[in-house]
């Protein structure tokens, strides 16, 4: 099957980025103005010398960008008996060197952006294409990473998709776990496979809604979202893990991971 995505496909990669630090305030100011000093000593440093201290740099701008606020007391322990909730963040490499023809942001994404939405949706997990190559415009990529602007320090990351979820301690990690099952079928460099077939149908049926004259066809009325209920901690964390375990045995293509 022909791969119809043109670079990283048709979508908005706002829908798609970390949230960004907000400077309008004291504490988002700060921050700024502290990774813009992590940025100007990474640049400025022999990375191949100091390869130690170029990724504890990289460590801590990936930290306040997470946090949009400068350092503060680490939490070194879970709170499990108050089931405290935190927050769980995984980077996954996209194996761009290994398969550098593939269009792999084209299937992460998925037309109009669609396939993402839905990994988000099912695995209850914030993710984000990030990193060189994330952008469809390389140059204004090139722009924005010499820029020292913190929001787009990950341009100088290799390509990745960050997974994070937010929740009771076994309840993210279950989440997390379950996103890496799924996102490891979209890293398979397979322009035939069914994630892909798929995408191409949903991309027939969106062309197919708009009539020869450009104008937007009526679609059927979408069903109404049923609320789920609510369901205890213990049978929720299992829940995700079952399906966690049934996309890996897909993902991995054998039937039991645990038999000796």
């Amino acid at each position: 099957m022909t791969d119809k995505y043109d670079s990283n496909g048709d979508y908005n990669t706002g829908d798609f980025k970390r949230k960004e630090i907000d400077e309008s305030n004291p504490a988002g100011s700060k921050a700024g103005e502290y990774v813009r000093e992590l940025l100007s000593e990474k640049i400025s440093l022999d990375q191949g010398k100091w390869p130690n201290a170029a990724r504890l740099l990289d460590q801590e701008v990936t930290k306040i960008q997470a946090m949009g606020k400068p350092p503060a007391r680490e939490y070194r322990y879970v709170d499990i008996y108050r089931e405290k909730p935190i927050k769980v963040s995984v980077k996954v490499l996209v194996p761009v060197r290994e398969h550098p023809k593939f269009n792999f942001v084209g299937k992460l994404l998925g037309p109009k952006g669609n396939s993402m939405k839905r990994l988000q949706e099912e695995t209850m997990c914030k993710m984000a294409v990030l990193g060189r190559g994330s952008m469809k415009d390389r140059q204004k990529e090139e722009e924005l990473r010499n820029s020292l602007d913190p929001k787009y320090a990950h341009l100088s990351d290799d390509l990745h998709v960050e997974i994070s979820a937010l929740g009771p301690p076994a309840e993210a990690h279950a989440r997390i776990a379950y996103a890496l099952a799924e996102v490891r079928k979209y890293l398979i460099p397979d322009n035939n496979d069914n994630i892909r077939q798929e995408q191409m149908r949903e991309m027939e049926i969106m062309s197919s809604e708009h009539g020869p004259a450009g104008v937007p066809m009526r679609t059927a009325t979408r069903a109404p979202v049923v609320t789920p209920r609510v369901m205890p901690a213990k049978t929720k964390i299992m829940s995700i893990l079952d399906r966690a375990r049934a996309a890996m045995e897909e993902s991995y293509g054998y039937d039991d991971p645990y038999e000796p």
